[in-house]
């Protein structure tokens, strides 16, 4: 099962990279017409890093894509196996390539596109794909649990593309509690403040999401499971929701 999964990860992969073959008709349709000075090498890692993007979501959307094609996604839920090794066979190596894409891109000096360093970078991978997991448990077609996913997807990638120090600056700033720049603040700048309490934050309200899936799934109808998703992912979405939306208004 697990080199299955790598075969379908590295194909769906291919399938969304391939468009960069686009990219060069689209310098050339620059150059002639609208000459913005974008140099080549520009557009061709530009046009990855979006295509990166693309198939952060595509890979965490058809996760359970081949099993639901098959009618297979009951049957392998009522498998004898623990949660947590589905878990891995289905998000490492998905995992493994984008993380993998990303690293060589910042080997050519390119950089961790938007992100501010190696561990937000992993993070966001994993959060991703860790919720695309969540996604086929419950059920692809469900939209509900789609826009949940989605709305906590996306502030996990706007709160680990933005340095700590800077979230921490702003914090304190507006909380009047200390003016800048004290001592507390020029330690933060100076070992450069751990995403670690990002990281704890999205990982522990996924894990408050999956546990309940893991220990007491009983395959009940999409419509059961959406709610009860719902249920469980309001708050930890809204928790993801307010220092994204604090952020953008202050």
């Amino acid at each position: 099962m697990f080199l299955k999964e790598i075969k379908d990860t590295l194909r769906q992969t291919v399938f969304i990279m391939a468009f960069l073959a686009v990219m060069p008709l689209v310098y050339l349709l620059d150059s002639s017409l609208y000459k913005t000075g974008v140099t080549f090498p520009e557009y061709m890692w530009g046009g990855f890093a979006l295509l990166w993007m693309i198939a952060v979501g595509y890979l965490a959307y058809n996760m359970f894509r081949p099993e639901e094609k098959d009618n297979a996604v009951e049957y392998i839920l009522s498998l004898p196996i623990a949660r947590w090794k589905l878990l891995i066979w289905k998000t490492v190596p998905r995992i493994a390539v984008l993380l993998l894409a990303n690293v060589i891109v910042k080997c050519l000096g390119v950089g961790y596109f938007w992100f501010y360093n190696l561990t937000g970078l992993l993070a966001f991978i994993v959060f991703s794909q860790t919720c695309g997991f969540a996604l086929g448990i419950v059920g692809r077609k469900s939209w509900i649990t789609r826009l949940m996913l989605f709305v906590m997807t996306i502030c996990a990638f706007i709160i680990n593309s933005i340095p700590p120090v800077f979230v921490w600056k702003e914090f304190i700033k507006a909380s009047s509690l200390l003016q800048y720049p004290s001592p507390i603040m020029m330690w933060m700048e100076r070992v450069r403040f751990s995403q670690l309490p990002y990281i704890l934050v999205e990982f522990g309200f996924l894990a408050l999401i999956l546990v309940p899936l893991y220990r007491n799934w009983d395959l009940k109808p999409v419509r059961i499971r959406e709610l009860s998703f719902a249920k469980r992912s309001l708050i930890p979405m809204i928790v993801f929701a307010f220092p994204v939306v604090w952020m953008f208004s202050s």
